[in-house]
C-alpha cells in the first residue's frame, strides 16, 4: 500500500510530500506499541477523570470470543464538567470459570493497580446493583405454553429443512422471485440473540404461501402445517406477540439511557399485558395486527383462549423478573417534575430547601424541559450538592455498552487469535482522544526502511 500511496502523493502533491509518506513505520510490532501507546494514555486520562468524580457506576458483562477465550468487559459511568460519560473501563480475560467470584476477583485486581480500591472501598457501604433490563425482558418472553412451543418448534423445522440444504435453498430462492414474493430467504433462528425469534417468525409468516408450495412440491410432512388455518392464526399470533416484545427490546436500548426512562417502558408493558388479555377474553384481537387481519378471513378460527393463556403467563413472568418498580423509593417525581408540592416528607430540611429553590426558579424548569434529566441535575450538583439526585439516575439499567463492545471483539479470529484486544477494543469504544503530542515527545523519529 505505501509505494502506491508514496506515488499518488508525488502526482498529485509533489516530491516533499511523498518523502513524508516514507517516514511512516511499518513494522507491526511498532504499529502494536502504538495502539497499546495510545491506549495507555486513553486509560489513564479515563481514571483520573473517575476518581475526580464524586459518583460512578459500573457497568460488566462477560463473554466468550471466536478462540473460546472469556473476555469480562466493564464499562463506567461517571461525572465530568458538568455532564455524565460513560466510557470503557477495562477488558480483560477470565483465565478459568466465568463465575460471579472469578469476575469480581479480576475487577477488584484492576482497582488495586490502578489506584480505584479505596474510592470504591469508602462507598461500598451505599452501593446499589441491578440485573440488566434487557437481560429479565429476554427472559421473561422466553416460555411459552406448550401449544405455541409446538408452533415453534415446527417454524424452526421448516426453516431447517429449506436452508440446511443448499440445493434447496436455491430451489426456495427461485420460487419466490418467480413469483416476487417480498423477500427470498427465510431467517435462521439463534437463542442468543434477543429480536431473533420475532424477525424469524415475521418473515416465516410473510412467506407461508411459498413456504406451503415448496413443502408441499417436495413431500415434506411439514407441508400439512400451512395448510392449517389454526396454526396459521397461531403463527400469526406469535409473529404479533413478539414484534411487540421486540419494540420494546429496542426501545430499552441505547446509551445515557437512566432507571426512570427504562422502568416507564416496562411498566408500561406490564399494563398493555393487562389489557391484551382483558380484550382476548372478549374474544378482541384488534391489538394483534395480523392476526386480527387473518381472523377477518377466518372467523371460524377461535384461538382466543390459547392467546388470553399466553397473555397471563407472560404477566406473570414480568411480574417475577421486575417483582419490584425501581421509581418507587426514590421519590420519583421531584426527580422529574421540579413542583414545590412534590417535596417528599422524608428528604431532610437542607435537601428540601434546596428542592423548594430549584421548584421556583422558572429557568431552572424550562431547562428540565430541553434537556437530558442526567445533564440537567449534574449542572446543579455544585450549586447543590446535598441534594444528589445523580446518586438515582447514576446506575446503568442495562449492559448495552457491553453488548455493543462484544460485538466489536469480531476483529479477533481464528487467524488472529493471539491478538491482545484490549488495546484496539479501548481505542475504538473509548470516546476519549489519546494525547498524540504527549505520546510524540515521548518517541524517537525512525525513518521506513
Amino acid at each position: 500500500v505505501l509505494p502506491a500511496a508514496v506515488d499518488m502523493c508525488r502526482e498529485m502533491i509533489g516530491e516533499a510530500a511523498a518523502k513524508k509518506l516514507l517516514t511512516i513505520p511499518l513494522s507491526n510490532d511498532t504499529v502494536s506499541h502504538r495502539i497499546a501507546d495510545m491506549a495507555s494514555d486513553i486509560q489513564q486520562q479515563l481514571i483520573e477523570r473517575v476518581k475526580s468524580s464524586p459518583f460512578s457506576s459500573l457497568q460488566l458483562d462477560e463473554s466468550t470470543d471466536a478462540t473460546n477465550a472469556a473476555l469480562l468487559l466493564l464499562f463506567v459511568r461517571y461525572l465530568w464538567d458538568s455532564s455524565l460519560h460513560e466510557d470503557i473501563l477495562f477488558c480483560g480475560e477470565l483465565p478459568t470459570r466465568t463465575t460471579a467470584q472469578e469476575c469480581f476477583r479480576c475487577i477488584d485486581n484492576y482497582f488495586s493497580e490502578n489506584g480505584l480500591d479505596r474510592q470504591i472501598l469508602d462507598r461500598a457501604p451505599e452501593a446499589k446493583w441491578t440485573h440488566c433490563f434487557l437481560h429479565r425482558e429476554s427472559l421473561a418472553a422466553k416460555n411459552m405454553s406448550p401449544e405455541f412451543h409446538g408452533v415453534m418448534d415446527v417454524s424452526v423445522k421448516t426453516i431447517n429443512f429449506i436452508k440446511n440444504n443448499a440445493l434447496k435453498s436455491r430451489c426456495f430462492t427461485k420460487l419466490c422471485e418467480d413469483i416476487e414474493a417480498d423477500h427470498i430467504q427465510l431467517l435462521y433462528h439463534s437463542e442468543v440473540r434477543w429480536l431473533s425469534r420475532g424477525l424469524v417468525l415475521k418473515r416465516l409468516f410473510e412467506l407461508r404461501n411459498e413456504v406451503f408450495s415448496f413443502l408441499t412440491e417436495k413431500k415434506s410432512p411439514l407441508a400439512h402445517y400451512y395448510a392449517n388455518t389454526k396454526f396459521t392464526a397461531q403463527l400469526a399470533y406469535l409473529c404479533d406477540i413478539f414484534t411487540l416484545l421486540n419494540q420494546l427490546n429496542i426501545s430499552l436500548q441505547g446509551r445515557a439511557s437512566n432507571m426512570f426512562v427504562v422502568a416507564d417502558k416496562v411498566q408500561a408493558f406490564k399494563r398493555k399485558l393487562s389489557l391484551w388479555t382483558k380484550r382476548a377474553q372478549e374474544k378482541r384481537m384488534d391489538m394483534f395486527l395480523l392476526l386480527s387481519d387473518l381472523l377477518e378471513n377466518s372467523p371460524q378460527v377461535n384461538i382466543s383462549d390459547s392467546v388470553s393463556q399466553h397473555l397471563s403467563q407472560l404477566a406473570e413472568k414480568f411480574d417475577d423478573y421486575f417483582p419490584e418498580d425501581p421509581r418507587e423509593g426514590h421519590s420519583p417525581s421531584w426527580h422529574r417534575n421540579m413542583d414545590q408540592k412534590s417535596v417528599c416528607s422524608k428528604l431532610s430540611l437542607l435537601k428540601g430547601n434546596s428542592l423548594v429553590d430549584i421548584a421556583s426558579d422558572g429557568d431552572l424548569k424550562m431547562s428540565l424541559k430541553q434537556q437530558p434529566l442526567t445533564d440537567f441535575w449534574a449542572h446543579l450538583l455544585p450549586e447543590h450538592p446535598k441534594l444528589a439526585a445523580l446518586k438515582v439516575l447514576m446506575p446503568f439499567p442495562a449492559t448495552y455498552n457491553c453488548e455493543v463492545g462484544f460485538s466489536t471483539l469480531g476483529l479477533k479470529t481464528k487467524h488472529r487469535n493471539r491478538l491482545d484486544v484490549e488495546p484496539s477494543v479501548r481505542l475504538k469504544l473509548s470516546s476519549l482522544e489519546p494525547d498524540i503530542q504527549k505520546l510524540m515527545c515521548d518517541k524517537q523519529h525512525h525513518s521506513s526502511h
